[in-house]
């Protein structure tokens, strides 16, 4: 008796083997299909080239960044267009900064400014408009025998921004100063001492400096009288 029930159980397992595999493979088969929908449904899209144009209408030099990679430098009053990746995310520029007289760059007020891609519509027009604030630039010509230093006065302190030469012969000396904020209380200042912005002075106040060009922030002053 217990050598015929042997065989049965060993009969109806063989006989239930085929079937369980089956059931199995039918298993793994829709697993595995399963996961090929979940990868398709989580897969982000296909990249593709964004292009839009970059006009500078600093009347500084500018280098451009795309996610923290430098890829052009464009001249002031310059354009030029960029394709780049849609998964792309931030433009950076930054100005480039006078020198000088021993060649180290004069930082301005205009820093590092970042713009996202996604909101770029075919044109990014730089401008002296910052974030909602206006920054100048002057561009002053000396006609007095005496040279002076030139700084920025903010309401608060003294940035030096240039030294300008005195004039020679027939021509007026002349300095160009970065960007600055121009505030209610912004000065641009011509001071006695040479290299230093201290001592006397002579000022242009905000309400003159208000008289830039348009996009460009330029201005033109001239010093007629020294400090």
């Amino acid at each position: 008796m217990n050598r015929r029930l042997s065989r049965c159980v060993i009969t109806r397992t063989r006989r239930h083997l085929p079937v369980q595999l089956r059931s199995l493979g039918a298993i793994v088969l829709m697993g595995l299909g399963a996961a090929c929908e979940r990868g398709r449904a989580t897969s982000g899209p296909t990249a593709f080239p964004v292009e839009f144009l970059v006009s500078n209408r600093l009347i500084a030099p500018i280098t451009i960044s795309v996610d923290g990679i430098p890829i052009v430098g464009l001249q002031g009053g310059g354009s030029t267009g960029l394709t780049v990746s849609s998964t792309a995310q931030w433009l950076t520029w930054m100005s480039a900064k006078p020198m000088d007289s021993r060649g180290q760059p004069i930082p301005d007020d205009i820093v590092e400014v970042t713009v996202m891609i996604s909101g770029i519509n075919r044109l990014l027009e730089i401008s002296n408009v910052i974030n909602d604030q206006t920054y100048i630039t002057a561009g002053i010509v000396n006609y007095t025998n005496a040279p002076v230093s030139i700084g920025v006065y903010d309401g608060f302190s003294v940035s030096c921004a240039s030294e300008l030469p005195a004039t020679s012969g027939t021509v007026g000396g002349f300095t160009r100063i970065g960007y600055y904020k121009l505030l209610p209380a912004t000065e641009v200042r011509a001071y006695r001492d040479p290299s230093r912005c201290s001592g006397p002075y002579v000022s242009w106040p905000s309400s003159q400096l208000k008289g830039f060009m348009d996009k460009s922030g330029v201005v033109s002053l001239s010093l007629n009288s020294a400090p």
